[in-house]
């Protein structure tokens, strides 16, 4: 019953009593004096003027009760509207299978470099950031996105890429400045209509981030090209065919691109006549079956119409010196280069604490023998003054006058001794050894490591400790380089450029934290 009526039937029951109580009293004994009369018409306006507050306040507490059963029912609405979207976006993530990760790096560096037949030595040390965001997502079976946006600087640093000689191969890959450039961005298409047997690859592919390096840096393998192939940030396509072999799984085709950063007429012939250097791949994968279903790749590997490099330089020097220089040429293209590369690898072989790699790759030039033709000529760089000379250097392949065409080979092999400690969240011991030869052509362009050691002509050996803090999100590396010099490293890892005489002993000692999320 609600207050109101309560009030009502109270009144009535009071109005009941006096008329009983008015009838009694002129039945049984005389009539009220006016005084009592007038006191009793009082009492009773009083408690109607009672009954009238409480009604108000009935009809004041009802209105309020009105206002938050209206601010109830809004909550209710807003609570299943965001319960809705949160379904909605579940079922979204769960549709498209979106996913992202994150690679933050922190490391110092202390850097050593002992030229022997010099006499000279130089010490230097640097601290560096590097962060890697990786996003991916299948919004279909059929169709797969990957990209990776990435940051490497050194501490305090805000130069440009251009002021540490970045090139597209390496944009990523090279410390600069806080800027988020892309190393990464392509697209996976295996169609449901041939039987998911080919997949088609487009945008900036994965040819960064060598998959052997993955071992010691103890993260996610971010390719499944060999190092020693080529490791470069590239633009391009690729197909792979699925075969149902035990032996050869996959096969791979890949073509990219390289054009010159320069080149001021990118869709029509370049008005120097110089050819855009071109990247063809076959790579076959599979496993060896009687080595504990060890990983196994090869790869031929062939970059065309290799260009001059610094030809604007050169005649932007030729204007500013005044040169007595009418006329100067460049070669179409300085030629081809061939590589060959086997790469195998096994985690926990023979199911020991033991992983290992192993890789073996030969590199071949063949010139074109055109060289540059300056007033009719052929250039002979003795004839410019001598602080120009040493911008002549770079201007051949892998040779000072580009005549003879050289082959190369290198060897990088790996073990790794993973410590089965609870107590110490299972650290792992490593160890790299690597040479390459005299006219070795690494193209292992975009590591990040400060010696890029895989372009090493000569001998390295490299040990390394990887401490878990955190399970899988935090470890620290530590580890220790010796590099042995015998040849000079030329321009674009050992594309341009002779290979001249050395006697170098480098070190680098490094230190670094890594989240990986």
């Amino acid at each position: 019953m609600s207050f109101q009526n309560r009030c009502m039937y109270s009144f009535l029951f009071l109005c009941l009593l006096f008329f009983a109580a008015s009838s009694g009293a002129a039945e049984n004994s005389p009539a009220y004096s006016e005084g009592e009369n007038k006191q009793i018409q009082n009492q009773i306006e009083e408690l109607n003027n009672q009954l009238d507050i409480r009604a108000m306040e009935a009809d004041g507490l009802k209105n309020a009760i009105k206002d938050q059963q209206e601010q109830i029912d809004n909550l209710k609405s807003n609570i299943a509207s965001v319960y809705k979207q949160t379904i909605s976006d579940a079922g979204v993530i769960e549709k498209y299978k979106l996913g992202n990760s994150v690679y933050l790096q922190t490391s110092y560096y202390g850097l050593n470099r002992e030229n022997n037949l010099l006499d000279t030595k130089e010490n230097d040390n640097a601290f560096t950031n590097q962060l890697d965001l990786k996003f991916s997502g299948q919004p279909s079976e059929e169709i797969q996105f990957h990209a990776t946006l990435s940051m490497y600087k050194l501490w305090g640093a805000w130069n440009t890429p251009a002021d540490v000689m970045s090139s597209d191969f390496s944009y990523s890959g090279k410390p600069s400045d806080a800027g988020v450039k892309i190393k990464r961005g392509y697209a996976d298409y295996r169609p449901e209509w041939l039987g998911q047997y080919v997949n088609l690859t487009f945008g900036r592919l994965p040819t960064s981030d060598g998959y052997l390096t993955s071992y010691r840096y103890n993260r996610p393998v971010q390719t499944s090209y060999p190092d020693l192939s080529f490791s470069a940030e590239s633009d391009g396509v690729g197909l792979t065919f699925y075969l149902e072999n035990p032996v050869a799984k996959s096969i791979n085709l890949i073509y990219a691109r390289s054009q010159d950063d320069t080149d001021a007429y990118p869709f029509q012939k370049d008005p120097l006549k110089l050819d855009d250097i071109n990247f063809y791949a076959v790579q076959a994968n599979g496993e060896l079956a009687f080595l504990d279903a060890t990983s196994l790749s090869l790869q031929w590997l062939r970059v065309d119409n290799i260009r001059p490099t610094g030809d604007n330089l050169i005649r932007d020097m030729i204007a500013q010196y005044q040169l007595p220089i009418e006329s100067i040429t460049f070669p179409d293209q300085l030629g081809c280069l061939d590589k060959l590369t086997l790469q195998m690898d096994n985690n926990r072989l023979f199911d020991l604490p033991f992983d290992f790699f192993a890789s073996a790759s030969w590199s071949s030039t063949n010139t074109s023998k055109d060289r540059v033709i300056v007033n009719g000529q052929v250039f002979d760089p003795s004839t410019l003054p001598t602080a120009l000379q040493g911008y002549t250097r770079y201007l051949y392949l892998l040779s000072p006058d580009n005549q003879k065409s050289h082959e190369g080979y290198s060897v990088y092999a790996g073990l790794r001794y993973n410590l089965e400690s609870d107590t110490l969240r299972n650290p792992k011991l490593g160890v790299e050894y690597f040479t390459g030869s005299k006219y070795w052509v690494g193209l292992n362009i975009s590591a990040t490591d400060p010696y890029q050691k895989l372009n090493t002509r000569g001998d390295v050996w490299e040990v390394y400790w990887v401490q878990p803090f955190v399970e899988k999100m935090l470890q620290m590396r530590t580890g220790y380089q010796i590099i042995q010099r015998n040849y000079t490293e030329s321009l674009m890892a050992g594309l341009y450029g002779p290979a001249e005489k050395t006697d170098e002993d480098d070190s680098l000692f490094y230190l670094s934290l890594d989240f990986i999320f």
